[in-house]
């Protein structure tokens, strides 16, 4: 349990997305128009990757369903019922460290 590092700011614009994997976890790291957000790398709904989707820098769009959220809070946004997940970040002389205490995991439906 330690903050880790992600990427650069430089690494991903608004609206991008960047796949990573910090201590065997996978994380989505998206540009958002305020900063950084770093989440599970897919949807809650039915484990479609979000990086397949599309996000202006203020909602991030599944593409699979429609869902949708904002992404500088997770807060689900029109057909969306439940929230994302979302790793706490913090950044440091353009640095996007990420902590990660345990990984962030949706329960899936049958």
């Amino acid at each position: 349990m330690s903050w880790e590092f992600v990427c650069t700011l430089g690494d991903v614009a608004s609206g991008e997305f960047k796949r990573v994997t910090v201590d065997g976890i996978d994380l989505l790291v998206v540009g958002a128009e305020n900063g950084i957000s770093v989440i599970p790398p897919n949807c809650p709904h039915l484990e479609e990757p979000l990086e397949n989707g599309m996000c202006d820098g203020a909602v991030l769009t599944c593409m699979k369903h429609l869902w949708q959220w904002e992404i500088s809070s997770g807060k689900p946004v029109g057909l969306a019922e439940a929230p994302l997940k979302m790793y706490e970040t913090k950044i440091v002389d353009q640095s996007v460290y990420v902590f990660i205490e345990e990984e962030l995991i949706y329960e899936y439906g049958e």
